[in-house]
């Protein structure tokens, strides 16, 4: 019962951030991998792939990894290793999926290649004619997110910043920013539209920002870069759409001119 409350309250806060990117899934925890770790392990010892070390670990040795995957530990439990490729297994046998894509952490590469390499080594990847395209498995790591500072993003009082704060930031600069260029004559929106649209644009550059740089590389996290209306930034991007958008309009209302039909 207290495992579902703490389940239940994480997913109320990752649906927030869901909900503000729009973002749908079918949610599956890792305990759902539980029941099908043994056979995995059985897959592999029918294969005599599995040596049992010295406390009764069961390992599965790749050549070129000087590190064994660990299916069981000593003391009988299941690790990273184990759900990994009960995983993997599933993901390729029973969703048929023919591209995994695993992002996570840079620093996880080498565990993701020694789970690819053990499941092409039994031959998870071999084609059986039935697939319509090779079976791919890939990791894309990505790097640390830093401060203004140099040093790892987190808030004054030392804590990791959380996505959804960050998101939320975002859209509160922007539509102070847009209130600003309201009262200038700058912006062709009403109050009411603030918020909308103000969602719209932070949101869309807090993951242009993330996005046009290379994952695997750190990089310094700057909402003045971020946001603003010059350079390589989402803002600059979507205000140059709506500025096209203004003068095809114009033309097609004031010149009988629609680019749509050129």
């Amino acid at each position: 019962e207290i495992w579902q409350i703490l389940c239940d309250v994480s997913r109320r806060e990752f649906l927030k951030v869901y909900k503000r990117l729009d973002i749908t899934l079918t949610e599956v925890g890792e305990s759902f991998y539980n029941s099908k770790i043994p056979p995995v392990i059985e897959e592999f010892e029918g294969r005599d792939m599995v040596e049992v070390q010295e406390g009764g670990a069961k390992c599965v040795f790749v050549p070129g990894f000087r590190v064994p995957l660990m299916l069981q530990k000593s003391d009988g439990g299941f690790g990273y290793d184990s759900t990994d490729m009960a995983a993997l297994k599933y993901r390729l046998s029973e969703v048929s999926a023919s591209r995994l894509v695993y992002i996570t952490d840079f620093g996880q590469g080498d565990h993701f290649k020694l789970c690819f390499a053990a499941a092409e080594r039994i031959g998870w990847l071999d084609d059986d004619g039935s697939a319509k395209e090779k079976k791919r498995l890939m990791h894309i790591g990505f790097g640390t997110v830093m401060g203004e500072d140099g040093k790892r993003f987190k808030t004054r009082s030392g804590d990791t910043v959380r996505l959804v704060d960050l998101l939320d930031e975002a859209v509160g600069r922007m539509e102070a920013s847009l209130r600003e260029r309201i009262a200038a004559g700058g912006a062709a929106i009403t109050e009411d539209e603030v918020h909308e649209t103000a969602c719209a644009m932070g949101y869309g550059a807090v993951k242009y920002f993330d996005l046009r740089r290379n994952p695997t590389t750190n990089y310094k996290f700057s909402y003045d870069q971020m946001l603003d209306t010059k350079g390589n930034t989402a803002i600059y991007l979507l205000y140059a759409h709506a500025r096209l958008e203004s003068i095809c309009a114009k033309g097609k209302k004031e010149h009988n001119t629609d680019v749509d039909e050129l």
